[in-house]
């Protein structure tokens, strides 16, 4: 009775105190949804518009500048931590004892082994509009190339090139993925270390990332669930080059993810992601160095920047397309598939991912010298 009261109060107050910041947004005009009535297709876009271009779409420009340099430096929010704690708790007893207090009650939700369940989603960050203010800042733009899907069955979503810090994941938010994929719930695969960095670990979670390994993978599958997977890997980081006209996916010997697909029946959907690879300079490493490093420590190494040389990405537009759903042929109950089904439907998914990009390059901005090699 009353803490049902008090709980239903609670959420008025709140929504409240959201509504403006929400309807401020969408004042913007910054997002258009257009679907195709005859194929079903839907496409989401984002861009600046003359609304957003006055005093308040220039502080609003603002905002987008503040939020997403603290978004995509978030790899180094431990670090700040432990700068602000090494610089003020050595002076001040008070400060340090806060900062270890803080410590211990955080180190339970990091041991919690979130990332090896079906993680832990903040759908309310997830999905709110502040996100657009990023979206148009590329600006993006997400093409579902068929009807919707259904959200009764499973699908494996392969999500190529990988590129640096796959900006493409934010173009999903704030939303987007509920208008592509209503009733589509989805969990990416993300790599282990990023689970074990204070800060980023939380970001992760709460965007719906779990970790990358096979038992990981199957218990979302399992639990009716689809899945987000970079088949290419954090190998393909070192070939997101913007000055090369080639776009190399590393794909021919990744058939896990297919394998997978087929042992628990969800379809396989292949999405390619233009422009990304515009949005950084980088600064080639010795490939001894790389290698070593990648195959010891699982950590790719690569020297890059965008804006001010910070890892602020640089304004290049791009362009998300979902191509149609690859069914997996049917197996026997208790059976697993061979060798020679993995490899044919491996072979329909390659096909088509290099069917999704000579059919939307010249559209996504790729002219005819740009080329797409599978590796």
């Amino acid at each position: 009775g009353a803490r049902c009261i008090d709980r239903a109060r609670s959420i008025r107050r709140l929504e409240r105190r959201t509504m403006p910041l929400e309807q401020a947004l969408d004042a913007l005009n910054l997002r258009r949804v257009t679907v195709d009535e005859k194929t079903g297709a839907c496409e989401v876009s984002f861009r600046w518009t003359q609304r957003s271009l006055s005093p308040m779409g220039i502080f609003w420009g603002g905002v987008q500048l503040a939020w997403g340099f603290a978004l995509v430096h978030y790899i180094f929010y431990g670090l700040f931590a432990s700068i602000f704690i090494y610089a003020y708790g050595r002076h001040d007893w008070r400060v340090l004892a806060a900062c270890v207090a803080a410590i211990a009650l955080y180190l339970p939700s990091f041991l919690d082994g979130s990332e090896f369940k079906l993680g832990r989603p903040w759908d309310a960050l997830r999905t709110h509009p502040i996100w657009a203010l990023s979206q148009a800042y590329f600006p993006a733009r997400l093409i579902r190339t068929t009807p919707p899907l259904d959200p009764e069955k499973k699908y494996v979503f392969g999500w190529h090139p990988h590129g640096i810090l796959i900006l493409s994941r934010i173009h999903v938010y704030g939303g987007v993925w509920e208008t592509l994929f209503p009733g589509v719930d989805v969990r990416v695969l993300g790599a282990s270390p990023m689970f074990k960095v204070p800060g980023c670990r939380e970001i992760c979670l709460w965007m719906g990332a779990v970790d990358a390994g096979r038992k990981t993978a199957e218990r979302v599958l399992r639990a009716g669930k689809s899945m987000a997977v970079y088949p290419g890997g954090s190998v393909e980081i070192f070939d997101t080059d913007p000055n090369s006209r080639e776009t190399r996916c590393h794909l021919t010997r990744r058939k896990g993810f297919v394998r997978l697909a087929m042992a628990h029946g969800a379809s396989l959907v292949p999405v390619f992601v233009f422009g990304e690879k515009r949005c950084y300079r980088r600064l080639n490493v010795p490939s001894k160095m790389r290698h070593w490093l990648l195959r010891t420590l699982k950590i790719p190494l690569i020297v890059f920047w965008g804006r001010w040389f910070t890892w602020y990405p640089i304004a290049s537009p791009q362009t998300v397309v979902f191509g149609a759903p690859i069914a997996p042929p049917a197996l026997e109950t208790g059976t697993t598939p061979t060798e020679t089904q993995v490899d044919e439907l491996h072979a329909r998914y390659t096909a088509a991912v290099v069917e999704l990009y000579e059919k939307h390059k010249a559209d996504a901005g790729y002219g005819p010298e740009e080329t797409l090699k599978i590796v």
